[in-house]
């Protein structure tokens, strides 16, 4: 019977490899014990940056974070109610987009798959364009409406 090989894993790459490895043959990363006095960071900042912290700390920054507003457990019946509306203002504008899209597009449709003037199902084609240019105003209101909201 074979004896077990002790490993262990890479911190990078998170590879099984031998316990007497410097290098992970994976990854190629360092895998030498460090000391704890290498651990300790021999960045010593200048006065400028203590400074700038002074300075942080004597002036405020002009944007400020707004705080998260909480919502109340409990809304009363008339705050609802100013929700549904908020909600109905929407219903009006993407009506007037989709109705507006909808001719754009049975006007062309009438455009270019009718023959000799009337299209098979049995629409009067010769009038395309008013479907055409009574979809304009609609797409153009109904667009206002919604980048509004």
């Amino acid at each position: 019977m074979k004896a077990k090989k002790r490993q262990k894993m890479c911190y990078n790459c998170e590879g099984e490899i031998d316990l007497d490895v410097i290098v992970c043959p994976f990854c190629a990363a360092d895998l030498r014990e460090e000391k704890p006095e290498q651990f300790q960071s021999s960045y010593h900042p200048t006065a400028s940056v203590q400074n700038l912290n002074t300075q942080q700390s004597l002036y405020p920054p002009h944007y400020a974070p707004k705080a998260p507003e909480e919502e109340p457990a409990y809304q009363d019946p008339q705050a609802m109610m100013e929700s549904d509306e908020e909600t109905k203002s929407i219903v009006g504008p993407t009506i007037l987009m989709t109705l507006g899209a909808q001719l754009l597009l049975f006007g062309l449709f009438m455009l270019f798959f009718s023959s000799k003037g009337a299209l098979i199902l049995k629409w009067d084609a010769r009038m395309w364009f008013l479907y055409a240019f009574a979809s304009i105003p609609l797409l153009i209101f109904g667009y206002r409406s919604i980048s509004k909201l």
